[in-house]
């Protein structure tokens, strides 16, 4: 009986040792399985997002810019027309082009040649060939040709410009042409006189030997048309007018209008699958003269029976724009309005003297941008400065860095 004791309590302490093994192997089990199983995945990744999601809301606002259904157009012929705000439009193509690497056709003249053969179409003399082989911008100064343009840019290319309202256009080009003083004309209200007799003034414009504008030219009366390729024995010609504005129309993705600037620039981001950053822009070349604002309606009157075709354009192109327009999602507007604050709030930063990065937050629109007084250097700089001190001089072997540009920039 004693021996049977001694085997039952060995037993018993056996299987209590089995017990806690079975248990705690159990309980392992449990706690850290050797296999998980699909659900098991799923769950841990949806905590696992939750968990980013949590962190998210507490740290940022987080935003995704919806997915691009797009591809990002790069060549483009950009054709520069005299006083549209083109000074600026062209430092906005040449930060684009510089940020990636892309190649311009740039003029075969000195740092001081700013011009692609204007005021005549591009002939293969008049600009340096490709490095690479292929040109992706055309931006500088050229009369529309698209024969011409066609021999030395890319199948896949598209074409853009812009116009002004041909009035205001008339009075910034007869101030910064200096059309009173070379024309001679005196009095203390020189549109006025200039209407007066407006054939005789054009003609001495035109035959007087200046800078700048070759002879034969008219600074005042269809330059829009000019720069587009119209012929100027054709200015009387309505029939052909017409007939003109339906081929530009044809030919260009996109004709833009300066005094609709901010929606021009966003449809043209969204044509050609850009980022808001790309197209935010700096004043360049904005000048003040006495008669800027004047709109007296009987020199407004003179003027489009003077410059019939300029407003034939301009007014076919600003419907056109406003109709593109409607054809954009409900979001156009939306995006417009951030695009606006976006615009303004990096203006503010680059007035200022705040050497602090400036992030701007990202929506469904746009990723976060971060402004910085670099970028801000970036924006600000002009043709001399960008095809000259840059261009021109990486292509000759020369380049001048940023703090060569402005030696206060750290």
């Amino acid at each position: 009986m004693a021996r049977w004791r001694r085997r039952s309590g060995g037993l018993c302490s056996a299987l209590a040792v089995l017990l806690f093994v079975a248990v705690y192997a159990f309980l392992l089990y449990r706690l850290f399985p050797d296999e998980t199983t699909d659900d098991d995945i799923s769950s841990l990744s949806q905590r696992d997002e939750d968990g980013e999601e949590e962190k998210c809301a507490e740290s940022c606002p987080c935003p995704s810019p919806e997915p691009r259904r797009c591809v990002e157009k790069t060549n483009f012929v950009f054709v520069k027309m005299h006083k549209c705000a083109t000074e600026m439009l062209t430092s906005v193509f040449h930060r684009y082009g510089d940020e990636r690497d892309l190649e311009f056709v740039i003029p075969r003249g000195p740092l001081g040649d700013w011009y692609l053969g204007w005021p005549y179409p591009i002939t293969k003399q008049v600009y340096r060939p490709s490095k690479s082989g292929t040109f992706n911008i055309m931006c500088e100064h050229v009369v529309f040709d698209k024969a011409a343009m066609s021999k030395v840019m890319p199948e896949d290319t598209v074409y853009v410009t812009i116009l002004r309202e041909p009035f205001s256009h008339f009075k910034s080009s007869f101030n910064f042409h200096g059309v009173a003083r070379i024309a001679g004309i005196r009095g203390d209200d020189p549109m006025d006189e200039f209407f007066r007799a407006p054939d005789l003034y054009d003609d001495i414009y035109v035959s007087t030997v200046k800078a700048g504008i070759p002879n034969g030219v008219s600074v005042t009366r269809n330059f829009l048309a000019h720069d587009l390729g119209y012929p100027r024995w054709k200015w009387e010609n309505l029939t052909y007018a017409k007939e003109f504005v339906k081929y530009i129309h044809q030919e260009f993705y996109l004709v833009m209008i300066l005094e609709h600037l901010m929606e021009s620039l966003l449809l043209l981001k969204r044509l050609m699958c850009w980022e808001i950053q790309d197209l935010l822009h700096y004043p360049i070349n904005v000048m003040t003269y006495g008669y800027k604002h004047d709109r007296p309606e009987h020199l407004i009157k003179k003027h489009k029976n003077w410059s019939k075709v300029d407003y034939i354009l301009y007014d076919f192109f600003n419907k056109t724009l406003w109709e593109k327009i409607s054809r954009q999602d409900k979001s156009f507007f939306e995006e417009l309005e951030y695009f606006k604050r976006v615009q303004n709030a990096t203006m503010a930063y680059c007035y200022s003297s705040d050497t602090t990065p400036l992030v701007l937050d990202g929506s469904r629109f746009s990723n976060a941008i971060t402004i910085t007084r670099h970028y801000c250097m970036r924006m600000m700089r002009n043709t001399p400065q960008y095809l000259g001190d840059i261009f021109k001089r990486r292509y000759d072997g020369t380049e001048y860095t940023i703090h060569k540009l402005w030696p206060w920039v750290k």
